[in-house]
């Protein structure tokens, strides 16, 4: 570690001595509101000779190639005049402070300008500008990050990058508040238009949390220009087997000293899932199968309100909070039965039902400060971030057999979290061209969890009717400092950090006598550099990551899931770490090429552990894989018309994994693909139509395999009164081919399981802007790493 941490010493101190000339400054509104993300360059005879964008500090450092000799000087933003100075080499400025003038319309060479860097990378992140790129104009905001490359949206509109769910969204450099369907339809409610940039983060550096690969997604809003108010409502109604709509708002007010946020959203809807699950077992008496079907039917209202407040205390000093409340009451119905067979000879046949009430609810809360010095080469965030979580699951579960006894269990189940954390983040310019990041974070989290189940025929059950009721209090305190470093000299940029991480925890069961104790000390290192050289840019990333198991995954409760299905906790659950790499490689700013993938250990899996004495399965989490997973993406937008916009992306992954869990061991590899397709046409009279479709082919895990599904989708758009009321409509899914199929096959058990759930889905969506439509978002809520695990 030493040797490392001289390595980092040598490298950053000796990277001014290579830097070439540069220039320096910060652009700033005539307010002097700072302008971020401004295309910085200078150009000679039409050609760019050097290109940058100012940080979000308004700041930029330009490094010019030492073959420069004389040249236009430009800074360009969206909604401003356009700003040049000639400048040359023999009297060269090195610090050029602009003050853009704004400008309702932007002029066409300022788009074409932009254009020719639509997509960057910097440090640790990949910058898709919006306006450049050409995605925004007619799209929502879903929409639009859907079309970043690698993104794509599951069944029910959720962002998924490279296969994963498990993404940080971040508004303006800071964690979202909100989650699942509020935040889904918060993104939605937004133009594509207010929409500056997208950030993808896919290897986060030491400053972020050090959990989870899938990665980091932040959302830049263009900034209010004008005091005054503005926000949108909308409305929506879907139909696919069932009926569902949602209703919602944003209202958003700015002036010199306050910005004040408030939006809300409601859902009403109900699903449905179709389930089925074919087991095979091989024994000495000959093959048993179990074969399940079951439909889940749940109906489901929430509801959430969030509001923030930001007031500038003084012109470098700003205080704001904000606090958001969700609630969701959903009633779960389940039906289905069992037929079981020996050598295909009928044995068994169990019906099940099940009726459960779900209610949640759910307060979050923060507070932050910012202090920005007035030369900007110094910033310090403070913020202490809360919340509270209840979450129920009360009904009974009813398993009628064929000789004419039942088991019937009736459940009770609460759990509650209390969530509080406080962090600080100090960055400081050392240099022109170095930046200094440290910052530290105390995070506290409490769970208590109860579940008792009252059996009418203990005779039927599993377990001793003793293991029926369990309690469980979990305790956690995490405690983490970071430093990093970046730079950047000619076509170069660099950046290095550390991460340090001490977690403790004290999981005790009272009621079934059991105390799980743990305490983890980690180092997280990540390293990025990248080079640019005129159509071509680089990128190579590094991060160790860690996977902490979710707070219930460690209490050694039962529940009963059918008649043939016992799940459980496990105490002797460890994190599971990664080593992560990411290749990037752009092309004219336009075609994205990335190798990708991690190593791991320990890595959890959902063990099928199947009784032979009982006959019936126990499932449960465990570390039982050590292995790799290597990916390739490629994405590439193509304008085959002025109205025309196209753009197709692939994703492909080899996978290596190897468990040695008894009645669970595997040693295997898996490979799969999937390919998106996405067609937009502008027509006249405002009205967009849209094609979007895609293709996974059939493919291979280590235990197992997936069929090939594919579906398309078409929606139509029209906008009215000056682009400010939207109207759309669609039907997603078409074919009703998407559906999730996969077998897997451990020792002497296969399992082949399906869930086809409401797949073409009809739908009518009616928004309405007023006011400005931009917006500026107020710092949010800090609690991703911790939520995540619940």
């Amino acid at each position: 570690m030493k040797k490392l941490l001289l390595v980092t010493f040598i490298l950053f101190t000796s990277l001014p001595a290579l830097a070439q000339v540069t220039i320096k400054g910060v652009v700033k509104e005539q307010n002097d509101t700072l302008v971020s993300f401004s295309s910085v360059y200078i150009t000679n005879a039409d050609t760019i000779i050097a290109y940058t964008e100012t940080d979000d500090t308004g700041s930029y450092t330009l490094s010019i190639p030492t073959k420069f000799t004389s040249g236009t000087f430009t800074v360009n933003s969206l909604g401003f005049t356009t700003y040049t100075q000639e400048i040359s080499m023999t009297n060269l400025p090195r610090e050029i402070n602009v003050i853009l003038t704004p400008q309702q319309e932007q002029l066409d060479e300022v788009v074409i300008n932009a254009r020719q860097k639509a997509i960057t990378m910097k440090g640790d992140k990949t910058i898709l500008n919006v306006v450049a790129a050409g995605i925004g104009n007619g799209n929502n905001g879903l929409e639009t990050i859907s079309l970043v490359p690698g993104m794509r949206l599951d069944k029910d509109e959720n962002l998924v990058y490279r296969g994963s769910a498990d993404l940080q969204i971040m508004i303006n450099g800071k964690k979202s508040l909100l989650t699942g369907d509020a935040l889904r339809e918060y993104i939605r409610s937004l133009k594509g238009s207010d929409i500056k940039s997208i950030e993808i983060i896919a290897q986060p550096s030491a400053r972020y949390e050090a959990a989870g690969t899938a990665g980091i997604i932040n959302i830049i809003l263009k900034k209010s220009r004008k005091a005054g108010l503005s926000g949108s409502v909308n409305t929506a109604a879907y139909y696919g087997e069932y009926f569902k709509s949602q209703q919602g708002g944003r209202l958003f007010y700015n002036d010199s000293l306050w910005t004040v946020t408030a939006n809300g959203s409601y859902y009403s809807g109900e699903s449905v899932n179709h389930r089925h699950i074919k087991q095979s077992i091989a024994t000495e008496e000959g093959e048993r199968i179990i074969d399940q079907y079951n439909t889940w039917l749940p109906v489901t209202k929430s509801g959430s309100f969030n509001a923030a407040v930001e007031r500038k205390i003084v012109r470098n000093q700003v205080i704001s909070t904000e606090w958001q409340y969700y609630k969701v009451s959903c009633t779960e119905i389940t039906n289905g039965y069992t037929n079981e067979y020996l050598n295909s000879i009928p044995q068994n046949r169990v019906n099940l039902s099940q009726h459960f009430n779900t209610p949640e609810n759910r307060v979050t809360g923060n507070l932050f400060y910012n202090f920005t010095s007035d030369s900007l080469t110094t910033k310090l965030d403070l913020q202490a971030n809360f919340a509270q979580y209840s979450t129920e699951r009360n009904g009974f579960q009813r398993n009628d057999y064929a000789d004419g006894t039942y088991l019937n269990l009736e459940g009770k189940n609460k759990t509650s979290y209390t969530i509080a954390n406080v962090q600080a983040d100090f960055n400081h310019k050392l240099f022109r061209n170095i930046n200094l990041e440290t910052g530290a974070k105390y995070a506290h989290v409490k769970m208590n969890y109860y579940n008792g189940y009252e059996a009418n025929n203990t005779a039927l059950l599993f377990i001793p009717d003793s293991l029926l009721v369990n309690d469980f209090k979990y305790d956690e305190k995490l405690t983490s400092i970071y430093a990093q470093a970046s730079a950047e000299f000619g076509s170069w940029n660099l950046q290095a950090g550390l991460r340090a991480e001490y977690y403790r925890f004290t999981a005790v069961s009272p009621l079934n006598a059991q105390v799980n104790k743990g305490e983890y000390t980690n180092l997280f290192p990540s390293f990025s550099f990248g080079y640019r050289n005129e159509n071509h840019q680089y990128q190579f990333s590094y991060s160790r990551r860690i996977g902490r198991p979710d707070y219930l995954s460690l209490n050694p409760y039962y529940q009963y899931i059918d008649a043939y299905t016992l799940q459980t906790g496990n105490p002797a659950l460890s994190p599971q770490y990664y080593n992560s790499f990411q290749v990037n490689y752009i092309y004219k700013s336009m075609l994205n090429l990335s190798l990708y993938g991690y190593l791991f250990k320990n890595g959890f899996t959902q063990v099928i552990d199947y009784q032979r004495d009982q006959n019936y399965n126990i499932t449960y989490e465990a570390n039982a894989a050590n292995g790799s997973r290597f990916g390739f993406s490629a994405s590439v937008p193509y304008q085959p018309a002025k109205w025309w916009t196209v753009q197709l992306s692939l994703d492909t992954y080899l996978n290596s994994e190897k468990s040695h869990i008894k009645n669970f061991a595997y040693n295997g590899t898996g490979f799969g693909y999937n390919i998106n397709l996405y067609q937009a046409a502008e027509l006249k009279n405002n009205w967009k139509l849209t094609i979007t479709g895609f293709y996974y082919g059939r493919s291979s895990t280590p235990n197992g395999f997936s069929k090939a599904t594919y579906d398309i989708s078409l929606s139509g758009k029209k906008s009215l009164l000056n682009k400010k009321l939207v109207l759309a409509a669609g039907c997603s899914n078409i074919l009703k081919k998407s559906l999730y199929n996969h077998t897997t096959q451990v020792n002497n058990v296969s399992t082949d399981w399906t869930n086809r759930w409401e797949t073409r889905r009809f739908f009518v969506q009616v928004t309405y802007y007023f006011g400005s439509g931009k917006s500026k978002e107020i710092k949010s809520t800090s609690l991703d790493e911790e939520t995540n695990r619940i």
